[in-house]
């Protein structure tokens, strides 16, 4: 949540962006395909605030979301607690199964057979992909009400909509459930969980195997802050390059007009957004807010990394391998 709130404007940005250039829009010329053209162009049409609307849903995503993912991927010797590091025990057996592994373990033994403390690459991509797929599908309503929200501002300046579709996270839960039905916060479940597969596989596993390398062989400590800021920074270019295409899909999907607001669907599902948005624009349009998702990608996993490794410091669990 911290890393959220600091980097989610530009996140707001890249949104934008990739919603940029749909039909029925006006393009806005070239200064409105660049992050700083449309940052200045939301805070011009919908002021300072602009930039973090559809915030508190964000906020909201990411217990579900990364509360499962970064625990269900990672595998790693239990640290001990306090009381066995002062007397110098082992951890008891009841918390040694308390702290086990829950994706990683079971796909590394699943393939290689043994409980090596290192798994292979393909090990770790799999569980990052499982771990990210299965958080996504947990947090996708939460998900679908922060790309609305950060949608309705253009809708509003298009005058598609007289005024945004919800006041608030509460109110899109109300509005949502009562209009489309419970199924209807899974609009563009399966490009966001398809998504998250491949940002989990770029992000988990190159930060796990950049931190690892670094520490070999530049020999910064696990907790040292410039080996955080190094994996940090490799996985959050991985996961952009990976995950981009997807993104476009999720977000465009995401924010159509659903059939009770009276609109038409532009796109059946994935491979036709893909496919329509490449007709329309060019294959490049599948890489629009890459360079914005990379820029808050990067200190986005910097912050999340360094808090969430003193916390659990700070917990006694140990830092994260």
């Amino acid at each position: 949540m911290v890393a959220e709130g600091a980097t989610y404007p530009l996140d707001f940005t890249k949104t934008r962006l990739q919603l940029h250039g749909e039909a029925g829009f006006p393009s806005g010329g070239p200064k409105l395909s660049s992050l700083t053209g449309m940052m200045t162009h939301i805070v011009k049409t919908e002021g300072v605030t602009g930039l973090y609307s559809g915030f508190s849903p964000a906020l909201a995503r990411h217990i579900p979301y990364t509360g499962f993912r970064a625990i269900g991927y990672e595998v790693s010797a239990p640290a001990p607690c306090a009381a066995s590091r002062r007397v110098g025990g082992p951890l008891p057996a009841s918390s040694q199964r308390a702290l086990s592994p829950v994706v990683r373990q079971h796909i590394r033994r699943f393939f290689c057979g043994n409980d090596s403390l290192e798994a292979p690459f393909f090990a770790k991509a799999a569980a990052a992909m499982v771990a990210g797929g299965t958080g996504q599908a947990i947090a996708a309503p939460l998900d679908l009400i922060k790309v609305r929200m950060q949608g309705d501002g253009r809708l509003v300046a298009a005058k598609k909509l007289a005024k945004p579709r919800y006041s608030g996270l509460v109110d899109a839960l109300v509005t949502i459930a009562r209009r489309e039905g419970p199924l209807g916060f899974y609009a563009g479940c399966a490009p966001a969980v398809q998504r998250a597969c491949l940002v989990n596989m770029g992000e988990l596993t190159t930060y796990d195997s950049a931190k690892n390398a670094i520490v070999e062989n530049v020999g910064f400590a696990r907790d040292d802050m410039r080996c955080h800021l190094l994996a940090a920074t490799c996985s959050g270019f991985v996961a952009s390059l990976f995950s981009t295409p997807a993104d476009v899909a999720k977000s465009r999907i995401m924010n159509q007009k659903a059939r009770p607001y009276g609109g038409e669907l532009q796109y059946a599902g994935l491979v036709d957004c893909w496919a329509t948005t490449v007709k329309r624009e060019g294959v490049l349009a599948l890489y629009k807010g890459f360079l914005p998702g990379w820029i808050r990608l990067a200190p986005w996993q910097l912050i999340f990394w360094v808090t969430y490794e003193r916390l659990r410091i700070l917990a006694g669990v140990g830092s994260f391998k």
